[in-house]
């Protein structure tokens, strides 16, 4: 499912003109499909008849998307009132239209302690919020009519249905002003909007529902950022011929663990195994190695020598390891490994002499390493797949977690093309991005995945995907977190949010691939 921001949206209305279907006929597709989906509420027995129904009438277009749907409404036999939010033009035809077709008109701005709204809401059955769509830009003046308006209706609880996107939601970077209206249900006209698919809080937003508008096709070719839908998830499925073996899967070797993080290294592993690969190697320090082997007794463990304290010899733990990844298609490297200077010196001495066609996936504490090389990008010519979290991309970029959070899409953008890497920026919304400016964006938020060990089971189950399919891995890194996604989910409406733990994410991934492959 394409994602479009204000300005994509507005380039492809101009593209539609010159195509030959007018503004005029979008507006007109928008309110009508608007009516019909609201109607739609209630019209089992006839039951919109009598509804009183308020539209929240903005200055602009969307304003006007809501007088054609409250016109429509009307016509079938609701009680319309649209409640003016803010001055439109002079000249006002969609207005005309709807007054000619019952709407009652009023004037919410000139009603300075808005009794007359107050009292038209205790009444009303649904607000309809026509107010500014995707051109909220910059924060409602809290003093302001507008956001005492929207003060009210949320006051009132009456339920609320957003056109195109909820007044005070940003259109791209899905942040929500705090004197904005929450919706219900929003109806997004012609494509889905970027902001409410990044949104950090999509509770703002209620069901969501895309409406057709009859764009004309193939009008969105320059959209590259997409919501990762289930067809999508089913199409990245790699493919299980009935004949094939375990060579056929391909294999994964996991470098890693340390003696003070056992966990990671054992749930990374699980993960990989989960995934439908073939083979799962996994080498980790002999510290780790003695507490861990044969926790997963389908994998094969290596341990990689340590000193008396158990750090890693480097030289030697890297021609180990060197000679494992000789023998895998994919290596996953960093979960639980730590980052101490021999651990450091170990993991780049391997990774300068690794195959370059070698594919990776750099997780943790690896991510963490090469933070602190100077420009490592340029000295690791494999394709690869970097999995950071925002801390862990801010000081991959050398900034804030805090400025990384606040444009994420800019952020992971930037870094897949500084990097030359796929970037997996976890999180609420998780986004993938390739360097050729295509971005993917998860449909799943959980705050159940907000603790320790849930990257850990996304490096392990990446890993194996990749090794299935090597050369895709904007693809794999797309459906690793799709997957993750969704057997969350299935964690959550088991134990809850706050009870599900990673591991019971590894146990329901075996239900995604009940659910999807087959």
């Amino acid at each position: 499912m394409k994602l479009v921001t204000a300005d994509q949206m507005r380039a492809i209305e101009q593209s539609s003109v010159e195509a030959g279907v007018s503004l005029d006929e979008l507006m007109e597709n928008a309110g009508l499909a608007v009516a019909e989906s609201v109607r739609d509420r209630w019209d089992t027995h006839n039951e919109l008849f009598g509804k009183r129904i308020v539209v929240l009438v903005g200055p602009g277009n969307n304003g006007s998307d809501g007088l054609v749907a409250g016109r429509h409404l009307s016509k079938w036999g609701a009680k319309v009132t649209a409640a003016l939010c803010a001055k439109r033009k002079t000249t006002d035809p969609k207005r005309e239209l709807a007054e000619s077709s019952g709407v009652e008109v009023v004037d919410a701005t000139s009603d300075p302690r808005l009794d007359r709204m107050s009292k038209l809401l205790s009444t009303s059955d649904l607000v309809i919020d026509a107010v500014l769509g995707t051109g909220t830009s910059r924060p409602i003046d809290k003093s302001s009519t507008l956001a005492s308006i929207l003060f009210v209706v949320v006051e009132s609880a009456a339920p609320v249905v957003a056109i195109d996107l909820p007044t005070g939601l940003n259109s791209d970077s899905g942040e929500f002003d705090i004197a904005g209206l929450p919706a219900d249900e929003t109806l997004m006209l012609g494509y889905a909007k970027l902001g409410a698919a990044i949104a950090p809080d999509s509770a703002s937003l209620g069901d969501i529902s895309v409406l057709d508008i009859r764009v004309p096709l193939e009008l969105d070719s320059q959209i590259t950022a997409e919501l990762i839908t289930e067809e999508l998830a089913l199409d990245l499925l790699p493919l299980r011929p009935p004949d094939g073996h375990k060579g056929t899967f391909g294999s994964t070797l996991i470098l890693a663990g340390s003696k003070q993080y056992l966990g990671a290294v054992t749930m990374a592993i699980e993960a990989a195994v989960r995934s439908g690969n073939g083979l799962t190697f996994v080498a980790t320090p002999d510290s780790a190695f003695r507490s861990i082997v044969g926790a997963v007794p389908e994998a094969m463990y290596t341990s990689l020598p340590t000193d008396s304290d158990g750090e890693l010899l480097a030289s030697t733990a890297a021609s180990t390891a060197l000679d494992l990844a000789n023998r895998t298609t994919v290596v996953v490297a960093g979960p639980g490994i730590g980052t101490s200077p021999a651990t450091a010196e170990f993991l780049k001495t391997f990774l300068s002499q690794v195959d370059e066609a070698n594919p990776l996936v750099l997780d943790a504490d690896a991510l963490n390493i090469l933070s602190g090389t100077h420009e490592w990008w340029t000295r690791i010519p494999n394709p690869a797949i970097l999995t950071p979290h925002s801390g862990e991309l801010g000081r991959l970029l050398s900034t804030s977690s805090e400025q990384i959070q606040s444009n994420r899409m800019d952020a992971v953008m930037e870094a897949a093309k500084k990097f030359d890497k796929v970037v997996i920026l976890k999180g609420a919304a998780t986004l993938i991005a390739a360097p050729d400016g295509r971005v993917n964006v998860s449909p799943w938020t959980n705050p159940g995945l907000a603790q320790g060990g849930s990257g850990d089971v996304l490096a392990g189950l990446l890993g194996g995907l990749l090794a299935q399919s090597p050369d895709e891995l904007f693809e794999m890194a797309s459906l690793a977190v799709f997957a993750h996604g969704y057997a969350a989910d299935q964690a959550r409406d088991e134990y809850g949010e706050t009870g599900m733990r990673p591991t019971d994410v590894i146990q329901k991934l075996g239900h995604f691939y009940r659910d999807f492959a087959q």
